[in-house]
């Protein structure tokens, strides 16, 4: 049976045809292969997939704007120091925002790690686990965050406080 077979029914073809082709000349190793297949499964089972930002992207930047802040104001104000913050700095943070897609398994952080950026989760859930991988300390949902000091601390980085 081939390593490929179940999910070709996930994600079309053609695309998933050039990634095999290219592991298998690349000699990536088979382990290696299950897992980007794996995330190619995960994308598609979550209606994710990368074109998304590649549709929005040829709009003019002022409907891209209102785009952005129609689907993730929401989730912003889900955020609890978002939530009594002036509606203009919310619309001008939306824009800032980038949307981060992780398979799961993935570890986004880990301990001792020097942060530069803020987290909010707008989908799924996130587990906060111990050092030895396995104990969950905390499970963080819509709506949760973290990183936020990362971002407060990113202009005093190395200097005396």
């Amino acid at each position: 049976m081939s390593l490929f077979v179940s999910t070709s029914l996930f994600f079309p073809a053609a695309k998933l045809d050039g990634v095999k082709t290219y592991m298998r000349m690349r000699r990536v190793p088979n382990h290696l292969q299950v897992k980007v297949i794996k995330w190619f499964d995960y994308l598609w089972l979550t209606q994710k997939c990368s074109d998304e930002e590649r549709a929005v992207s040829c709009l003019p930047d002022k409907l891209k704007a209102e785009i952005a802040i129609n689907v993730h104001l929401d989730t912003l104000k889900r955020v609890e120091i978002f939530q009594n913050t002036e509606a203009g700095f919310l619309c001008e943070l939306v824009l800032k925002l980038r949307p981060v897609l992780f398979s799961p398994g993935d570890f986004i952080c880990r301990k001792g790690e020097v942060g530069k950026e803020m987290y909010i989760v707008n989908r799924g859930r996130l587990q906060v686990v111990a050092d030895n991988g396995k104990t969950v300390m905390a499970s963080l949902k819509a709506g949760s965050y973290f990183g936020e000091i990362s971002i407060l601390n990113m202009g005093t980085a190395g200097k005396a406080l």
